[in-house]
């Protein structure tokens, strides 16, 4: 998983994620979909970053 912010990325980048939220019935007036990858995409970040606290407080 890369550092990179995820609004840098481009959409296709995305595209797995997308696939897998993807709900053709969802009448919303966002693109919904990009906004969830964007979302689990930092939240993945977010849990990487804290494993690797972790892994460097318990060896303290």
């Amino acid at each position: 998983m890369s550092p990179q912010d995820p609004l840098d990325k481009p959409k296709e980048s995305f595209e797995e994620l997308i696939q897998q939220l993807s709900s053709p019935d969802s009448p919303v007036g966002i693109d919904a979909k990009y906004t969830h990858a964007v979302i689990i995409d930092y939240l993945r970040q977010i849990s990487s970053r804290l494993d690797r606290l972790e892994q460097r407080l318990d060896s303290m």
